[in-house]
């Protein structure tokens, strides 16, 4: 799939730069997807629901997947782009006279910001579902509390069901 074959080492930089664009374009739509899912999911965990909460973080997961892989076909093609223009990094693509260098440059902005801004909802939502975790936790320890009290007040069992087996000799 990455390897290198005689097509591919004909292309252009600008080809470079357009299949980095849309890369990286492909990616900014599914952060966007994940912002809201993780959106979605800070209500959920202040609702409570739980089947939801892993419906959304299932739907996540996916998306995160798919960002992987985008990310390794991307690091390729990068990768060859530095090779070929003999540069070490993005910032020095500026120095160059290639087409769709800003444009390159802009989406790689704006996928760091929306990744800054799901970072800072999952450590929101991170305390969140501690939180509602410490309360979950209370509330069975209420009931176990509960389960020794009734169990201590009240040590045979209220219903006695029969003994259907006897041992009968004969």
């Amino acid at each position: 799939m990455f390897w290198k074959t005689g097509q591919e080492e004909k292309m252009t930089p600008e080809k470079y730069v357009d299949r980095l664009l849309e890369l990286s374009s492909q990616k900014y739509k599914l952060l966007e997807e994940i912002l809201l899912l993780t959106r979605q999911q800070a209500a959920t965990i202040r609702e409570d629901e739980l089947k939801r909460l892993e419906d959304f973080i299932a739907s996540k997961q996916e998306k995160i997947d798919s960002i992987d892989k985008i990310d390794e076909e991307f690091n390729v093609y990068f990768q060859r782009l530095k090779h070929q223009l003999k540069i070490k990094s993005l910032d020095q693509l500026k120095d160059h006279e290639i087409g769709g260098i800003r444009d390159l440059q802009a989406i790689v902005g704006k996928v760091m910001s929306i990744i800054a801004e799901i970072s800072k909802l999952e450590k929101a939502n991170g305390a969140q579902a501690q939180k509602l975790l410490s309360s979950l936790g209370d509330e069975i320890k209420k009931i176990n509390q509960g389960k020794k009290m009734n169990s201590a007040y009240n040590p045979n069992p209220v219903f006695q069901p029969p003994s259907y087996f006897i041992d009968k000799k004969k």
